[in-house]
């Protein structure tokens, strides 16, 4: 169980640095063209989900729950 959560954790690593990366290198693409509205989008996109993760966590009895 251990290699597998290791494994997991890495790969959640690299999508979130993937993932990172292209979202500074869209970010300043659109800067430099003047494309506010892009970046507002996206802004908004991840501030929803940022939410909707901390709504969606408050339960702890739910995340205690092993089948999730």
């Amino acid at each position: 169980m251990r290699a597998s959560q290791l494994a997991a954790a890495v790969v959640v690593a690299a999508t979130s640095l993937a993932g990172l990366g292209a979202l500074v290198t869209f970010v300043l693409s659109e800067l430099s063209s003047f494309r506010l509205a892009a970046v507002i989008v996206v802004a908004l996109t991840a501030l929803y989900v940022v939410a909707a993760s901390a709504v969606g966590s408050r339960s702890r009895r739910w995340l205690a729950n092993p089948y999730w």
